[in-house]
């Protein structure tokens, strides 16, 4: 088959996948996606892959806007202030975004993908939040804007503070106040994703305000 056949048969199975990711992972009690066992039963643990979905680009705007609302704004699951200002949230969830819901019974005793705050998890849930904003109506689009805006700020915060305590640039973080170093290796290069986040944020609001300006010059960046 030629590589335009290929292409579009790929395009076409991602396109299925999305939809059935859409309609059957998301979860209406809890307003979020989430994984399922065999049968359908709905895994009960939220980790921040729960936003990944949002990669799609064809999640509803309803299910945006519930995902942000009741989990990553919320200070009792992900943390996220929604201005970024980690002085308003909990001791020990006041970085953001920890690798399992901070309400889950599995987070207050830490552990590696148990509570634990990750580079990675952080870029691809930026990503997301950017895919939302780009292809969600303007409400639910000015709400990932929010949240994009709010995790750059609080990961950014989180690396720079180690990095100027102990010049270290962690696998991955203590999503509590009172951390003094790494919680893994303790120079680990996908650490750095923290902070590149907020230049991508910087990057993304230059962007977007040449964009309303109707002059928006890829050049200058």
């Amino acid at each position: 088959p030629s590589a335009e056949f290929t292409a579009s048969r790929i395009e076409n199975r991602a396109m299925a996948l999305a939809l059935l990711v859409r309609d059957r992972l998301w979860n209406q009690k809890l307003k979020i996606f989430s994984n399922q066992y065999y049968g359908g039963k709905p895994y009960a643990r939220i980790t921040p892959t729960s936003f990944y979905p949002l990669l799609t680009g064809v999640v509803t705007d309803e299910q945006v806007t519930g995902m942000i609302e009741n989990w990553l704004f919320s200070r009792e699951r992900f943390c996220l202030d929604r201005k970024g200002d980690v002085t308003r949230n909990t001791d020990t969830c006041h970085w953001g975004l920890p690798s399992v819901s901070a309400d889950d019974p599995a987070f207050p005793p830490l552990g590696y993908w148990r509570g634990y705050v990750w580079g990675p998890m952080a870029q691809i849930t930026y990503w997301s939040l950017e895919q939302a904003a780009s292809t969600s109506g303007p409400q639910a689009a000015e709400l990932a804007n929010q949240a994009m805006s709010a995790l750059a700020r609080q990961m950014g915060g989180m690396g720079k503070t180690q990095w100027r305590l102990n010049r270290h640039v962690c696998e991955n973080f203590s999503p509590w106040k009172n951390a003094t170093d790494c919680t893994g290796s303790e120079f680990y290069h996908w650490g750095a994703l923290t902070v590149l986040l907020e230049v991508q944020q910087q990057k993304s609001r230059k962007i977007k305000t040449q964009t309303d300006n109707n002059h928006a010059s890829f050049n200058e960046l």
